[in-house]
């Protein structure tokens, strides 16, 4: 009985892993209507961004389509904050998944987490002319956390 229990355990201690690996293939789909990595060395332009408990000051920014664009994000909130690019379903699905996982790990080209009074920095380069939203896709942040970049024809 015992070494069922343990074997159950373990076994059932796997399929998050799974989940989480398909989740960030399925987020991958579509990703490149959003942009893609931008080269730190190609910057055009540096966006700041605050980072406040439920939003983010500015909530919507206009770029230059094929810009590279450096975002620093300051975390003025009490809160670890993520911001993540994507289109709102990627990032729908993304809030779903850390919903059921709060504590997984990202390793997301177009996301970075700041903890509460530290700064980071995002550089995207914008590829398509179009909307890309971003968001935080912590529990309890993803409603009010939204913004979104308008991307404009050359």
């Amino acid at each position: 009985m015992k070494k069922f229990f343990i074997a159950s355990v373990l076994a059932i201690s796997l399929i998050p892993a799974g989940a989480v690996a398909q989740a960030y293939q399925d987020d991958r789909e579509g990703s490149a209507a959003v942009g893609k990595l931008g080269d730190s060395g190609k910057v055009s332009r540096t966006i700041e961004i605050t980072m406040v408990d439920n939003r983010f000051k500015p909530a919507e920014i206009k770029v230059k389509q094929g810009e590279t664009v450096k975002f620093v994000l300051r975390n003025a909130g009490e809160k670890k904050h993520d911001m993540m690019i994507g289109s709102m379903a990627q990032l729908d699905k993304h809030a779903k998944m850390m919903k059921k996982f709060p504590d997984m790990e990202h390793a997301d080209p177009n996301l970075i987490s700041v903890d509460p009074g530290k700064s980071g920095e995002l550089v995207w380069q914008f590829t398509e002319v179009g909307t890309v939203d971003f968001a935080c896709p912590r529990p309890g942040h993803f409603k009010g956390m939204r913004g979104r970049i308008i991307v404009e024809d050359k």
